[in-house]
């Protein structure tokens, strides 16, 4: 005990002491300003991707404390960050073709220019088939266009217009080509990590930030595909009917516009629907319902009454088409289609591309709102053929 008490009252340990007791002061000191400190200058949490900033207080004896009301900040929507590539798509053979053309055609020892370029087009099928936009081919014939795809030139045997989509198909004599896989429209969503690529093989990081391309006010058919996704980037003249992949490399869309750093795409799943149509049928057909109508989930009505659904089709505008399936199955004006078999209307896609996944001909049952109450009632879809061959 006595040596205990010596070392005790030794200088060095008194020292020692002295030291550890000024670091543990200074710990929980500097804890207590740092805490004291964040609770005034630090935002209060990040929710659901958006900012809550604390309310303000008084920084002087003459102001008076306030609180301001709580308001959501939106992030930084454009991702900067550097992503790899997966390899389903970095790691396959690029489906990415050019399209040229010529007033002229194109002699059996002309040379290809970037004068000559007209767009992009992304091959769906292992013999021959591809698919763009109008814009690559629009005042042109097939006799004056050429796709280089794999450092071949191909002569185009045909060319499709698919009126309710607003895509074209093109046919090749190309042979073994890579086919595209399709991304579904339930599959899509605000956020999507995604990749374009505007070039064969030179590929730039995305994601979809709309599903639509704004509000619409005014009814649309259901029999025209009009829904467009918007992803960010931006695309030049000749790089038209470019792809954006989704992460498993299926086709999220064939870019159709670009402005003010944003992409608008017509979406895979509505190709998709065209394509198995035509390489079935030798045309393109689709299913046929016959209303005008608006998303509610998009809309932003003055006044509606209580009990009317948040979310459906609206039938309104022009209504229902004379003698159309929808008119025989008895569908009325101000009906709101709730569902479509097993396809509810969530806001996450439009009537028409619902009804693109259906066969023409066949029966469904539609869950509607009327007047307050909710009934089934039984359709047999008509058949519309949107096809036209370009000359």
């Amino acid at each position: 005990m006595s040596k205990l008490k010596n070392l005790i009252k030794h200088p060095v340990f008194r020292s020692v002491g002295i030291v550890v007791g000024l670091v543990l002061l200074s710990a929980v000191s500097g804890g207590l300003a740092g805490s004291w400190m964040a609770a005034r200058t630090l935002p209060n949490r990040v929710e659901n991707n958006y900012i809550v900033p604390t309310s303000t207080v008084a920084n002087s004896q003459t102001q008076t404390a306030t609180s301001t009301s709580i308001k959501l900040v939106a992030m930084q929507t454009q991702d900067s960050s550097e992503r790899a590539v997966p390899e389903s798509i970095l790691n396959r053979r690029s489906p990415v073709g050019l399209v040229y053309a010529r007033k002229k055609g194109f002699a059996a020892d002309a040379l290809l220019s970037d004068q000559d370029l007209q767009g992009r087009v992304v091959a769906v099928t292992s013999d021959g088939w591809f698919v763009t936009v109008p814009q690559t081919v629009q005042g042109w014939r097939t006799s004056e266009m050429l796709v280089w795809f794999d450092g071949q030139a191909y002569k185009i045997e045909k060319a499709i217009l698919d009126k309710s989509t607003q895509s074209v198909f093109i046919k090749t004599n190309a042979k073994n080509l890579p086919a595209t896989p399709f991304a579904n429209f339930w599959s899509t969503r605000t956020g999507l990590a995604s990749w374009f690529e505007p070039s064969p093989n030179e590929y730039s990081p995305t994601s979809i930030e709309a599903l639509r391309t704004g509000m619409v006010n005014d009814p649309v058919s259901s029999d025209r595909a009009l829904r467009r996704l918007v992803v960010l980037g931006t695309a030049h003249q000749g790089e038209w009917g470019s792809p954006v992949w989704d992460p498993k490399g299926a086709l999220v869309g064939i870019v159709e516009t670009s402005a003010e750093g944003r992409l608008t795409l017509v979406p895979g799943s509505n190709l998709a629907a065209s394509l198995q149509s035509l390489v079935g049928n030798g045309q393109i057909s689709h299913a046929l319902l016959g209303v005008y109508s608006l998303d509610k989930y998009l809309i932003k009505p003055v006044s509606t009454a209580a009990d009317s659904p948040s979310r459906g089709a609206w039938v309104t505008g022009r209504g229902v088409v004379k003698e159309s399936a929808a008119e025989k199955a008895g569908i009325k004006l101000n009906d709101v289609i709730l569902q479509v078999d097993r396809d509810i209307m969530d806001g996450s896609s439009d009537l028409s591309d619902i009804l693109l996944q259906y066969r023409p001909g066949s029966s469904v049952t539609l869950r509607i709102w009327r007047a307050g109450k909710e009934m089934d009632v039984p359709v047999t879809l008509g058949t519309q053929v949107t096809s036209e061959v370009i000359p």
